[in-house]
This record gives C-alpha cells, structure tokens and sequence, in this order.
C-alpha cells in the first residue's frame, strides 16, 4: 500500500535535497570503485608493459 508524497512526513523540497544527496554519494562511490578498479588493472598489466620499447 503506497500513499502520495503529498502525505509524507518530510517536506518535498527535504524529500528531494535527500534523494540528491543519496545520488550524489552513490557517482561519487561508483567513481572511486572505478578509480580503483583501473589502478588494479594497471598494476596487473605493468609488468608486461615495457615503458622504454613504446617511447621509441
């Protein structure tokens, strides 16, 4: 049983400021698993990399 956001204890515009709050943190926390997913891969793939052979 669902009721209108009209009827919600919280105010909409403190509804709203939450929701994009809660969105903001979640691309922020996205971000930072991405971040440390490439650095994961970097490493991984360093040492087959030879940094002197593809600057020629």
């Amino acid at each position: 049983m669902t009721r209108p956001i009209s009827d919600l204890d919280v105010p909409l515009p403190t509804l709203r400021q939450q929701v994009a709050d809660l969105v903001a943190r979640q691309n922020e926390q996205r971000e930072q698993r991405a971040e440390q997913s490439a650095e994961r891969l970097r490493n991984f793939l360093a040492p087959t990399t030879n940094p002197a052979k593809e600057a020629s």
